[in-house]
């Protein structure tokens, strides 16, 4: 650690401690009298806040934030209701900061004359539905403004609801009361970027809802400053954001894993028996029923479920095979460990089944022992501090924001589908007599194209998440994959995968760059869960084959080593690349002779071609 790095990382430790407002602004204005430079690699950050009021104290706050969560990070804080005037002008601050996330905060009152409120309610339906057209048509320009000078993802507060209007109690009997006002202008903005993958429209009239109105603005600080919101409701809008940007940079949490006894249901089946564990449609054992509900809803959008339990197996399966009020059931578990083995070792064992890192498990047991032994053996397991009532157990769920992705895709709603084919291969495999036998039963098919609007969702969703087998780790927000997709000199591919177990979708992309007569593997990467079935070899063949159809005499590739990706260390050695050099980053540079040499497919693939 450097001399730098270790300054910041005392000044972050106070926070640490104690992750309060005052903690996190003396924090920030430290950092600021730093005046740190912002190392370009996949653990930076540069981010802009701008908008309608002073909002130095939020970006201080998300700053400190994004670098607790291990980010080098720069931020731009625009002027005091000067929002439109940076967006416009290309040259301004804001474009010159670069940032890769802008956060956008208008008050209604900024764009509506002062007297809007007050004269509201002489005002018809037809003025208050100008008015609600005007706001929103005002925000909306902005948003695309930014949107054609930056590929920035851009994170837009949605209007806050007044609690009071001056219509009282009969606000809501009219067609358009001041509260439809404003609802209705949410869902406006978001009816319009609601297909934009660029423009993100977050929830603050929930949040602050959620928070209590009552505290969410400080009045004394409005009226002294212009700052709108109190220092409680900074750090929560803060932790709103940081959702974005960790699914943004990758960093969102893969997999749950559940401890059974007293956590899935209560009781101890062993010693409880099928009948005298609690779950059931009352209390108690419905609270196990419905935490068991929100872990479905989790599963059926794409987290992955595991078990680790010390417990006698044929007691503990019974459970999930024969309980009438069991929701979770064995398919929807991707692995599980079900013995009496220390629980840090079956947590490190299921991480090399499922085939995921450690640091994207999420561990929740009932047991404040095993909690603490697997936090030890494992700081980078996310370990839930589940309370002692299980009535908060759906609670402490709901409020886990640690999964959150940018998009859905149909991968995602299939995932655990997916898991299910990967045991049956799994069985497969032990049966065949070599690798090459046991692929050659599996019926794959593997079809590259360049990327269509369709995929593209989840090619960025690939590009920010995927870590162990890629080559260089860029991450490539949607709309910087669409500019090397219009780009003449760019190709962005995508691989889907099937077998004769299930259709695993998209798993694969690479990004080619052509450079005079060379084309360079700008990235490449592929899902864990396809590794070990050759068809990364079928990815790299097609490019030859275009590179070589495009009369290109080098295909060169990079490799840029990280913790994660040693499963991809040796794939331009082993298809024939010569190293040709290193570089700067501890990388290495690859080269195939176009003219020369080639990559074969197996044959045992079969490449569908668009």
């Amino acid at each position: 650690m450097t001399d730098t790095a270790q300054e910041v990382e005392k000044i972050l430790q106070p926070v640490r401690e104690n992750p309060n407002y005052l903690n996190l602004w003396s924090a920030y204005k430290k950092i600021q009298a730093l005046d740190l430079p912002l190392l370009e690699n996949k653990d930076t950050l540069s981010i802009a806040v701008i908008g309608s009021s002073t909002l130095e104290p939020l970006a201080a706050c998300l700053e400190i934030k994004i670098r607790l969560e291990g980010f080098q990070t720069r931020t731009f804080v625009g002027g005091f209701n000067t929002y439109r005037q940076e967006a416009l002008d290309k040259n301004s601050l804001l474009y010159k900061s670069n940032p890769d996330v802008i956060v956008l905060s208008v008050d209604a009152a900024s764009v509506l004359d002062k007297m809007f409120i007050s004269d509201y309610v002489r005002k018809t339906e037809d003025e208050r539905k100008s008015l609600q057209d005007d706001l929103v048509s005002s925000v909306v320009a902005v948003i695309q403004t930014l949107k054609n000078n930056t590929s920035a993802i851009i994170l837009v507060n949605n209007f806050l609801v007044p609690v009071f209007s001056p219509l009282g109690i009969v606000d809501n009997k009219q067609k358009l009361g001041l509260k439809l006002f404003f609802e209705g202008a949410n869902e406006n903005l978001v009816d319009t970027f609601r297909e934009s993958s660029q423009v993100f429209i977050v929830d603050l009239e929930s949040i602050s809802g959620d928070f209590g109105k009552s505290r969410t603005i400080n009045w004394n600080t409005w009226y002294r400053g212009s700052v709108p919101f109190s220092e409680e409701f900074t750090l929560i809008l803060a932790d709103e954001y940081l959702r974005y940007i960790r699914a943004l940079k990758g960093r969102a949490k893969k997999c749950i894993v559940l401890d059974l006894d007293n956590t899935l249901w209560g009781g101890i089946i062993g010693e409880d028996g099928l009948e005298g564990i609690k779950l059931s449609n009352v209390s108690p054992g419905i609270e196990y029923v419905d935490f068991q509900r929100g872990l479905l809803s989790l599963y059926n959008r794409g987290v992955i479920l595991a078990v680790c339990s010390k417990n006698n197996y044929d007691d503990a399966i019974k459970v999930f095979q024969e309980h009438p009020y069991q929701v979770l059931k064995e398919k929807h578990f991707a692995a599980m460990r079900i013995n009496w083995q220390n629980k840090a070792a079956s947590i490190a064992e299921l991480a090399e089944e499922i085939n995921i890192g450690l640091d994207s498990m999420v561990f929740f047991d009932d047991n404040p022992v095993e909690r603490a032994q697997v936090s030890l053996a494992h700081p980078e397991v996310l370990v839930v501090e589940l309370p002692k009532n299980p009535r908060l157990y759906r609670e402490t769920l709901e409020h886990l924001t640690v999964f959150d992705v940018l998009s859905l895709t149909k991968e995602d709603l299939v995932r655990g589908e997916m898991y299910a084919g990967k045991r049956k291969r799994a069985e497969l495999e032990k049966s065949a007599e070599s690798i090459e036998d046991f692929l050659r039963t599996l019926d794959l098919k593997v079809k590259i194209q360049p990327v269509n609007d369709f995929d593209t969702p989840r090619v960025v969703q690939l590009i920010g998440k995927t870590n162990q087998f890629n080559l260089t780790t860029r991450r490539y927000t949607d709309a910087e994959v669409r500019q090397f997709r219009e780009d003449k000199s760019a190709i962005v591919y995508s691989m889907a995968v099937t077998d004769k177990f299930g259709d695993e979708g998209v798993v694969g992309v690479s990004i080619i760059k052509m450079k005079g007569t060379d084309w360079w593997i700008d990235s490449l990467l592929m899902s864990c869960r396809v590794i070990g079935r050759s068809v990364e070899t079928a990815l790299l063949a097609k490019i030859a084959s275009d590179a070589r159809a495009a009369k290109a005499k080098k295909l060169i590739g990079e490799y840029i080593p990280t913790k994660k990706n040693p499963p991809a260390a040796d794939l331009y050695e082993r298809h024939g690349f010569t190293m040709s050099s290193e570089t700067e980053n501890n990388g290495t540079i690859w080269e195939l002779n176009i003219d020369t040499d080639t990559v074969e497919i197996p044959d045992w693939i079969d490449l569908q071609e668009e």
